[in-house]
């Protein structure tokens, strides 16, 4: 495949999830990004959920969870996950994943509408508890989320997972002009203040509400002019940005694999704004004491949820075309948590 195929079938497989490109089909998820999305199952029986260690381990037997998770493609496979898990455990469920961002998903956890989604430490820390500087450290700011959400709103955070999520910003390796010489966020403030017609950002709503004032106060200083953002759907970011249309520098994440694929320099933050956020599964306080095995399940995940294994899985979805339910009993087969 050359390699302009290889870009295109790159940004097609970013954009299968939901999000149509003209001259893009189905079948890059079939094809060469990573074989067909129907060689994994997209459903576990009975008798494969109870043939692993999570139905030896964990017993909840009796137990009604509805679950739940934000719409991008992370959460949405952490928390298939915790659903079959759950089942594997002898519980019933209910799926409520895809909801759409943070502060829908902490809603429905507080009111009741859901029973648990996975979170990250740092989202808990600058959304529900209102601070302004993050704890240095990715264990001691899980530590100190977990202990202020339980203390002040009954929220337990179980787990963790060992990988961290967090948000870094990006642009093509091959950015043309003067995009193309900035290698940290320091060097981006620089153009953004110099040469801010040259300073274009693509970002999801979650990202301009909670970054773009958190970054001019930073002491980047960064500030980009009204007409230079770009609000669009997070896998856009990727397609635009990889692209250089019409933003030269976007939003990502750093466990996504389409960072690789589609050949994005991510920038040095070099004065450590964005922190690893550790992610960790949320449930009201009531439940985890009235369902003990819960804080024995999160455990078994968490210690299984690595980087490298997120990275992959992330990519079974954004790039191969697979589901987020196939990418989750992928992971709950491998570690044997349920039978093959």
């Amino acid at each position: 495949m050359s390699p302009k195929s290889s870009m295109t079938a790159a940004l097609c497989a970013a954009l299968l999830a939901g999000t149509a490109l003209t001259g893009c089909t189905s079948t890059v998820g079939a094809g060469g990004t990573g074989g067909s999305a129907d060689n994994l199952p997209r459903k576990a029986s009975r008798q494969q959920l109870d043939s692993g260690s999570i139905a030896k381990d964990v017993d909840l037997k009796g137990a009604r969870f509805t679950v739940g998770s934000k719409e991008f493609t992370e959460q949405q496979i952490l928390g298939k996950i915790t659903k079959y898990a759950l089942e594997a455990a002898g519980a019933k469920t209910k799926d409520q994943t895809g909801l759409q961002g943070t502060t829908i998903a902490r809603g429905a956890l507080e009111s009741g509408d859901i029973d648990m989604y996975w979170d990250y430490s740092g989202t808990g820390w600058t959304q529900f508890l209102q601070h302004d500087t993050p704890v240095q450290g990715s264990a001691a700011q899980f530590e100190a989320t977990s202990t202020e959400d339980l203390k002040k709103h009954k929220i337990k955070w179980l787990g963790p997972a060992k990988f961290g999520n967090q948000y870094a910003m990006a642009r093509a390796a091959d950015a043309p002009g003067r995009a193309g010489k900035v290698d940290s966020i320091s060097d981006l403030a620089k153009l953004a203040k110099e040469h801010p017609e040259d300073a274009t950002l693509c970002g999801a709503s979650e990202f301009l509400d909670r970054e773009l004032s958190a970054m001019e106060k930073s002491p980047y200083k960064l500030k980009f002019q009204a007409p230079q953002v770009y609000q669009n759907a997070l896998a856009l970011d990727y397609v635009n940005v990889a692209k250089s249309s019409p933003c030269s520098f976007a939003e990502v994440f750093t466990t996504d694999a389409r960072l690789k694929s589609l050949d994005l320099k991510v920038l040095d933050d070099d004065k450590g704004h964005f922190t690893t956020e550790l992610a960790a599964l949320t449930v009201r306080d009531a439940t985890a004491k009235k369902y003990p095995q819960l804080t024995k399940l999160a455990k078994k995940l968490g210690d299984a949820l690595t980087e490298q294994a997120i990275i992959k899985l992330n990519g079974m979805v954004d790039l191969e075309g697979k589901s987020a339910d196939q990418a989750a009993l992928y992971f709950l087969r491998t570690n044997g948590f349920i039978g093959k």
